[in-house]
């Protein structure tokens, strides 16, 4: 008889468990979404616009028909909408140039009114260039890693201990795991400010600093002999790398762990948009392996 209660009980337990629990999110405000650059790069630069998506996805409005423009002192440097809409271009090729601050402006109408959106970013000194750069197993800290092989960059660092820097890796000209800012490194001079990168001095005390990975086990990571293997080192703004970091540690498709609400933005006014538009400098570097 006890038995039989137990087992009684235990079926009641079970069955309180499976009962079918409704969740019905409310949607929030949607945002205007703006994501631009200015680099030293001779080139047409882009700005994209449009509407952040709703909590179950799909795919994003974009924002026509808005004026664009970036000021770098007296002068203007205007954006077109190309035949993607949503994305802008400039009217000309152009290279931006280090300690410039540029302005961004966006303006558009739509049925909820005017909107006028603005953000400023700085472009600092980059590195003079990056001497070589040796693909060869991933080894860090005593640390070795089968699967993988570390990218070494050999460079003069700049003077600014604060200088942040950005990586990506491109093999036969595509970019590593896609054109994602996920899959970019970040690193800040720091200690490392003034001496030269991976050099004899910066070994002695650190040891040799791999700048990216490349895992071995995924094929599309996979170099093989005669790849052409390039580095593109970035200095970019303190708050740009925050911002990148930020999406780095909050990205998944899991509901209860997805990108928080607060991931930081320089596009103003606050609380109406999110994104980043930055000034960046580049330099490259390419290897046959």
């Amino acid at each position: 008889m006890k038995r039989s209660l137990i087992i009684l009980l235990l079926l009641v337990g079970f069955t309180a468990c499976t009962e079918l629990m409704r969740i019905d999110p409310q949607e929030g405000q949607r945002f205007v979404g703006i994501s631009g650059s200015i680099t030293d790069e001779y080139k047409k630069h882009e700005v994209i616009i449009s509407r952040t998506e709703t909590f179950y996805g799909g795919m994003p409005e974009m924002i026509s028909n808005a004026i664009v423009f970036v000021t770098d002192g007296p002068d203007t440097i205007w954006f077109d909408e190309s035949d993607n809409p949503g994305y802008y271009l400039t009217r000309n090729e152009l290279a931006g140039q280090p300690n410039h601050t540029y302005h961004l402006s966006v303006d558009f109408t739509d049925d909820e009114g005017e909107h006028h959106f603005y953000a400023e970013s700085t472009m600092n000194e980059n590195v003079d260039g990056i001497d070589s750069i040796v693909v060869k197993p991933w080894v860090f800290n005593a640390i070795e890693l089968d699967d993988k092989l570390g990218v070494y960059p050999y460079f003069q660092t700049t003077d600014n201990p604060k200088t942040y820097y950005m990586t990506r890796v491109r093999i036969n000209n595509v970019d590593v795991g896609g054109d994602t800012l996920t899959r970019c490194m970040l690193f800040k001079a720091e200690g490392y400010a003034g001496i030269y990168f991976n050099g004899p001095y910066m070994v002695a005390i650190g040891g040799e600093f791999p700048v990216y990975s490349l895992n071995q086990l995924d094929s599309l990571e996979v170099v093989h002999t005669g790849d052409t293997v390039t580095l593109d080192l970035w200095s970019i703004p303190r708050y740009y790398a925050h911002y990148i970091a930020d999406i780095s540690s909050n990205n998944g498709t899991n509901p209860l762990m997805g990108t928080p609400y607060n991931v930081r933005t320089n596009i103003y006014p606050e609380g109406t948009a999110v994104g980043y538009f930055h000034a960046s400098s580049l330099q490259q570097c390419s290897i046959i392996y």
